[in-house]
């Protein structure tokens, strides 16, 4: 099994191409690949069963440390949808 398949595994174990993997949730992790200016994330999809990254490059940036975007996220694979605010995730 893939470590990208194990929701016990997270992307804080064994994701190397970002500098920093921070834990916003069990869920939801962040961190910005060498030369990005807005974070990537992690998320477990609960559709697929799997961590899932995606860019966040067509977000407003408010905030990079606590991180802050806007408008709120949305994973259509599995319908995660919330805000980070203050480096705080909540649901929506």
């Amino acid at each position: 099994m893939s470590s990208h398949a194990d929701r016990d595994d997270p992307p804080s174990n064994w994701c190397d191409w970002w500098t920093g993997v921070t834990k916003a949730t069990d869920d939801l992790y962040y961190g910005w690949p060498e030369g990005e200016t807005h974070p990537w994330f992690w998320h477990w999809c609960t559709a697929m069963n799997a961590w899932r990254g995606a860019g966040t490059s067509g977000h407003d940036l408010v905030s990079r440390d606590p991180l802050h975007l806007e408008p709120s996220l949305l994973w259509p694979c599995c319908n995660m949808h919330g805000f980070l605010r203050s480096g705080i995730w909540v649901p929506a």
